[in-house]
């Protein structure tokens, strides 16, 4: 709870900056994070802006209806330790970039950033893969969970930051330990931390994701996202005849990612690759709820 108040003063005192260096530092201004939110809503409406209310504690550089986004009841099929594993390293081992600590096993940050990346970007590029029955992870249905997202403006690291409320099937608040089994073991000891809401006034504990990092994330998927774009257009240069204007129809992966300014991102995007990223973080939480057609 130090921690939180740590970081709460820290959000208070730091002043906020409205010059965009978004494609340099992967950072963004509170107009740039209100434009994302309005185009994450447009495009996925099972994400909203807040309602105005006496429950909410509004800061007066972000509009008071656009203070937090969220989307409510996302389902959570199944604990994050059952849909991840380790490989290459044994008890004790220092094998393939893996250290210990205590009793989790944890890589460094660069290697997760880098496998992150390309994880992400594979799912760019690669067809829907259908998943096999045997893949499927069973769980009973008094196990499963529900989660409330919640997305506001850090003026510490100017970036994005998620919150997590999590409930049992039956409505009942998840404590903070069982939230916790719900992040993947590699970010658990390292970026989640848990604290109440900050633009609630009533005490509401969930677990954040600490967003030290993001703004480096992300610097680095837009350099590769311009590159993936820039080579698909040259390739498509090369083997689309000029006056059809447009490659075969189908050929338009991630279309709405990836129609953008100079091959690369445009600001209001920022927020659907934002929680492509996370949803690295929080494997169960079927993200792909929240965004249809993702």
């Amino acid at each position: 709870m130090i921690r939180s108040k740590l970081a709460s003063w820290r959000e208070y005192l730091t002043p906020v900056t409205h010059t965009s260096t978004f494609q340099s530092s992967g950072q963004i201004t509170p107009e740039e994070f209100t434009q994302a939110g309005d185009y994450l809503c447009h495009m996925f409406p099972t994400w909203e802006w807040n309602s105005t209310s006496k429950d909410v504690s509004y800061r007066d550089f972000l509009p008071k209806e656009k203070q937090f986004l969220v989307t409510r009841k996302v389902p959570c099929s199944a604990r994050a330790e059952q849909l991840t594993t380790v490989e290459g390293a044994e008890e004790g081992d220092n094998a393939d970039g893996w250290v210990v600590e205590g009793q989790v096993k944890t890589r460094s940050t660069e290697e997760h950033a880098n496998a992150d990346i390309e994880d992400m970007l594979e799912g760019m590029d690669l067809e829907e893969v259908e998943q096999d029955d045997d893949d499927m992870v069973a769980i009973a249905p008094n196990d499963r969970r529900f989660y409330d997202l919640y997305i506001t403006y850090s003026t510490s690291y100017r970036v994005p930051k998620i919150y997590l409320v999590g409930f049992n099937g039956d409505g009942s608040p998840l404590t903070p330990e069982q939230m916790f089994e719900d992040i993947s073991p590699d970010y658990r000891t390292k970026t989640a931390t848990i604290e109440r809401l900050p633009f609630q006034h009533t005490h509401v504990t969930s677990v954040s994701i600490h967003p030290c990092k993001h703004a480096n994330v992300m610097r680095v998927l837009m350099e590769r996202i311009r590159e993936v774009k820039q080579r698909k257009n040259a390739s498509l240069a090369n083997t689309t005849n000029p006056s059809s204007g447009r490659g075969k129809e189908g050929d338009e992966d991630w279309e709405d990612i990836q129609n953008d300014v100079e091959g690369g991102l445009r600001v209001d995007q920022y927020l659907i690759v934002f929680l492509k990223f996370v949803s690295s973080v929080t494997p169960g939480i079927e993200h792909d709820y929240t965004m249809e057609g993702w």
